[in-house]
């Protein structure tokens, strides 16, 4: 059967989808991140290595001088940093503007390659029983990463294809405020989970505990409890100081989304 949307997942992959999440909503960043974010993918999408790589900006990841590698890519890495890492396929710009629109590719989509890539291909992936690639493209607080997904033989199937697609936009979402790297001393709001910033930056907004549990689908009691957890973490006294520490990270105007008359 061909599986066109979201809505037509298996339950087991919907699950996968949302375990992954979970997690992401709820990592303080860090090597913990890396590594169990790319656990986790191995885990729920049945994929034997799989890689994170971190850099700046989207050219400095293939320099990662300590990437997450798991599985057969661990050996690798000394070669691939000498020899292989400005041929890697998803370095090409055809493959970048694939990554950074839709947020996942895999090596089948990626036609007609160059003679550096596929030298990649024939003469590093396969050799070393890799003949399978994909990757998922992030944006997050300190740079950007790819992680990569590779295996001997990983056919990408619609459902496949469908789960980790919904996978990677809301994964983008969800780790946009995760600093890959260690999470900088000076900055409390950095000691945060991504939920916990999420509530945060609704409180700079001006909203009470009832319209933050609105606004994120959540009880009203599970805000108290963050909010608490949130002045625990950062050590400030109450929601004025909050907010003017978020709004110090995000230099913009202080925004009222109060209703009028309240």
């Amino acid at each position: 059967m061909t599986v066109r949307t979201w809505h037509e997942l298996s339950r087991k992959k919907l699950l996968g989808v949302m375990s992954v999440l979970e997690f992401c909503a709820e990592s303080r960043g860090g090597e913990k991140f890396k590594h169990s974010l790319a656990e986790l993918i191995a885990i729920h999408f049945g994929v034997r290595d799989v890689t994170f790589f971190h850099g700046v900006n989207y050219p400095a990841i293939f320099a990662d001088p300590a990437p997450v590698l798991t599985g057969a890519t661990e050996r690798l890495l000394p070669v691939y940093q000498e020899t292989w890492s400005d041929k890697d396929v998803f370095a090409m710009p055809t493959a970048r503007r694939l990554l950074t629109r839709n947020g996942f590719a895999t090596l089948d989509e990626l036609a007609r390659l160059p003679t550096p890539q596929r030298s990649y291909v024939v003469d590093y992936l396969n050799p070393n029983d890799i003949n399978s690639a994909a990757a998922i493209h992030l944006t997050l607080a300190d740079g950007e990463a790819l992680v990569g997904m590779f295996d001997h033989i990983r056919p990408w199937d619609s459902e496949d294809l469908v789960a980790v697609r919904l996978l990677a936009r809301q994964l983008r979402v969800a780790a946009s405020t995760v600093h890959a790297e260690s999470a900088p001393v000076d900055d409390p709001l950095t000691r945060l989970s991504v939920r916990q910033i999420e509530v945060a930056e609704l409180v700079s907004d001006g909203l009470n505990n009832h319209e933050i549990a609105e606004a994120l689908n959540l009880s009203e009691l599970s805000i108290k409890k963050y909010v608490s957890r949130i002045f625990e973490a950062t050590g400030y006294r109450n929601r004025a100081e909050l907010a003017a520490a978020v709004l110090r990270r995000h230099h913009i105007p202080r925004r009222d989304h109060r209703r009028s008359g309240e």
